[in-house]
């Protein structure tokens, strides 16, 4: 799937295709709308689409994902379709633990590791709470 190909996807089509990789089994039309809360008809569109830009195909079954989506903004992690923000917060979370585990040693806070502990829990935080917010996007 190229760049281009990637933008043409809706923001339907974009549920529609991320309830596919996660449920982890082929879903008919039904299935689709019915988890979705949308029109079989809107969903049949938009399954389409999927399958022309080859993202999608049909097995007897349902639907399946046939070849994975390269979004900037996710990963795929197993199954789950998990913003990158999301592990990049996980690195801020490891260097405030880290932190405090030298202040533990120490057994004294220096002015240094005050500094280091907010700012890795300001950036932990923040980039939490905004692939949080990309996460709850698909879904809204």
């Amino acid at each position: 799937m190229t760049k281009g190909d990637e933008r043409e996807l809706s923001r339907t089509s974009l549920r529609i295709y991320v309830l596919l990789l996660e449920s982890g089994r082929p879903l008919g039309v039904r299935d689709i709308a019915r988890a979705l809360d949308i029109p079989a008809s809107t969903v049949h569109y938009h399954i389409r689409k999927l399958e022309e830009l080859g993202v999608v195909r049909s097995s007897g079954l349902g639907y399946e994902v046939a070849n994975p989506l390269k979004l900037e903004e996710y990963i795929i992690l197993g199954r789950r379709l998990v913003p990158r923000l999301l592990i990049y917060s996980l690195f801020f979370l490891g260097v405030a633990i880290g932190e405090a585990a030298l202040v533990a040693a120490r057994g004294y806070i220096s002015y240094d590791a005050v500094v280091a502990l907010v700012t890795s829990l300001v950036a932990f935080t923040l980039l939490i709470y905004e692939g949080y917010k990309l996460r709850r996007k698909l879904w809204h």
